[in-house]
């Protein structure tokens, strides 16, 4: 037993040294656990911060929904503008596609008229040609008022047009549909 007490010495040193350590750690932990309170205030600013951030961001979230929202309907209400003038300016083409083309036969056979008038036989010119232009190359020659009447309604949709033409379209396009005007 006598060993035991001089190891008892030993174990006694033992448990000191490991009290020690247990103390220094303790200390340690105990500096550490004061900086995390020290820092518990900032991390809380911290916290409030990224929270008024969050909502910032769900606010614009919102304004961008309903901006996207408005612009939307502005670029549906554009589109349908569009695709109205769009058929307006299409009913235009076509109309003027016809004036052309009844310009085309009015000159063609006013050519034969002119040629006709210079040989002599008006009658034969008259019969290859469309009534209105038989009609007013009659009222030429002979002098009859009562033919003019049907010529007139063709002549007067043109100048409808041109007058929508002016208030609907383009320079460029007004001033086409006046030298189709001036051609008649």
């Amino acid at each position: 037993m006598s060993w035991l007490q001089d190891y008892g010495l030993v174990f006694d040193i033992v448990i000191c040294l490991l009290l020690m350590t247990a103390i220094a750690y303790a200390i340690a932990l105990n500096r550490k656990l004061n900086i995390l309170r020290a820092a518990r205030g900032d991390i809380e600013k911290l916290f409030a911060d990224f929270s008024a951030a969050t909502g910032q961001a769900e606010g614009g979230l919102q304004a961008l929904k309903q901006g996207s929202a408005e612009a939307s309907v502005s670029l549906a209400k554009n589109v349908t503008d569009a695709c109205r003038l769009a058929e307006e300016m299409a009913f235009l083409v076509k109309k003027g596609n016809e004036i052309a083309d009844r310009l085309e036969v009015e000159i063609t056979a006013s050519r034969k008229v002119n040629q006709a008038q210079a040989h002599g036989g008006l009658p034969q010119a008259a019969a290859a040609m469309p009534y209105g232009v038989a009609a007013s190359a009659a009222t030429e020659r002979h002098g009859m008022d009562a033919m003019a009447p049907q010529a007139a309604p063709e002549k007067a949709a043109p100048r409808g047009i041109a007058k929508f033409a002016r208030r609907k379209l383009s320079g460029a396009d007004s001033e086409l549909m006046r030298a189709l005007q001036t051609i008649r």
